[in-house]
């Protein structure tokens, strides 16, 4: 009888874990409104009554898929402090490769959580709660790490140093992943996790050193759906709200019209179907934002380029807190992996390269005099760097993060920037000039 019972069990705990591993791969590929419980079946070859045994509805199911897939995870483990004589860059390196590499390897819990993050339900998902308890998990073990690395004899201030340290860890990684998703060869693990662990070093000296405080911006108030004239401007304002709500297979035609108060016809008058319309709202979005946005222009004379671009990112991080359409959507769009992507998909990823070549050709242009030591493709590593980290700062946002003092988040970008110049391998440089260079950049009021 005990034989027969632990072989039910047994039986049970392998169909729960067919079931979890099946509803991982669809939702990763398709986001909350595209999983249903029929596909759950079919791919596991079981029926909805052993699925809704084990898990009470779809949204349980999605929150322990969550669960499980961050489980089999290895990156937050890591995070412990290694042995007294290893030196903290070392350490910081060692940790960030583990977690990189995890972005490749293990990449759909990230993929999962990031998509349910960005969706904005009137009713939040238990799927998404469970996310955001995981993730508060995580920033606790990379701020607990950088909390002992620190030392208990830091100066004064009234900036969570450690805190900060880890909110901008993830934010990084976070934008690392969203990169790769439209740039599968962003680089090597080791080389990345040497740059990021060499400018995030940095950034916590120069915090130490004397920060200013961090100032908590009023979050925005939610953007008021604008009343428009047209019965085109009202299909793309209702697109955009109900895609920010409940991504690419939520927002349906007949939510869309529903919400725009007009018939199917008048949606079909202007577009020839959904995924036409997304992409007009990510577009007609994009517009908006980079009409408002800083252009790359030259350095002025006497200045610096790390100051010219500490003023540019500080107002391009504080407009990421009205959380424009084309970042949400695009994001959501981005991030799922469909067999014929939407084609405001593509459209999302022209716009990031095309901006990504405009950063580009700005640290081309202002650092030419140090690419024949650098190598050319300095300018290209800048510009990934600065795209990640602002993709990462606006997740988190997304994610309940206390609104960034854009000025700050800038100067701590802008100083791991300057250490990824330093770094860049070159013939003319070697590692024993490391230690004496003198920062161009503090962390202090522009």
């Amino acid at each position: 009888m005990g034989r027969k019972t632990a072989r039910r069990h047994a039986q049970g705990e392998e169909s729960r874990r067919r079931i979890l591993e099946a509803t991982l791969a669809i939702a990763a590929r398709r986001g909350y409104d595209g999983t249903t419980v029929a596909q759950v079946t079919a791919a596991t070859g079981l029926p909805a009554s052993s699925i809704y045994w084990h898990f009470g509805s779809k949204d349980e199911l999605l929150a322990d898929v969550l669960e499980h897939s961050f489980q089999q995870r290895t990156a937050m483990p890591i995070w412990s402090v290694g042995p007294g004589d290893e030196p903290r860059r070392e350490q910081l390196e060692n940790r960030l490769r583990q977690a990189i590499i995890s972005l490749a390897t293990q990449p759909e819990y990230w993929r999962l959580g990031l998509m349910l993050a960005l969706e904005r339900r009137p009713r939040e998902p238990a799927a998404r709660r469970r996310f955001l308890q995981l993730r508060a998990e995580a920033e606790h073990h990379i701020g607990g790490w950088w909390r002992q690395m620190l030392g208990p004899e830091r100066p004064p201030s009234d900036v969570d140093v450690p805190l900060l340290m880890a909110q901008f860890t993830l934010a990084g990684l976070d934008g690392l992943f969203v990169a790769w998703q439209s740039d599968p060869d962003l680089g090597a693990a080791d080389r990345l996790a040497r740059v990021l662990a060499h400018g995030l070093d940095a950034i916590a000296d120069r915090l130490l050193g004397g920060a200013r405080p961090r100032s908590e911006v009023p979050a925005p108030a939610p953007a008021q759906e604008e009343a428009a004239g047209s019965g085109r401007d009202r299909i793309l304002l209702s697109a955009a709200a109900v895609a920010a709500e409940r991504g690419y297979d939520g927002a349906t035609i007949s939510r869309i019209c529903a919400r725009a108060r007009l018939p199917a016809s008048s949606l079909y008058w202007f577009y020839r179907d959904k995924d036409d319309l997304l992409a007009a709202v990510v577009e007609h979005s994009y517009q908006e934002w980079q009409s408002r946005q800083p252009g790359w222009k030259p350095v002025p004379p006497g200045a610096t380029w790390q100051g010219a671009l500490r003023s540019r990112l500080t107002s391009s991080i504080e407009s990421l807190a009205a959380s424009p359409n084309f970042l949400r959507i695009g994001h959501m769009l981005a991030l799922e992996r469909r067999e014929t992507p939407p084609s405001g998909r593509d459209l999302f990823l022209q716009v990031r390269r095309h901006a990504r070549g405009l950063s580009g050709d700005w640290f081309a242009d202002v650092l030419a005099a140090d690419l024949p030591a650098r190598g050319p493709d300095l300018p290209a590593l800048l510009s990934q760097l600065l795209m990640a980290f602002t993709d990462g700062l606006f997740l988190a946002h997304q994610m309940g993060t206390p609104e960034w003092d854009a000025d700050l988040a800038g100067a701590m970008l802008v100083v791991l920037l300057e250490e990824a110049v330093h770094d860049h391998p070159s013939p003319s440089t070697t590692s024993s000039s490391h230690g004496t260079r003198e920062p161009n950049t503090s962390i202090a009021p522009a």
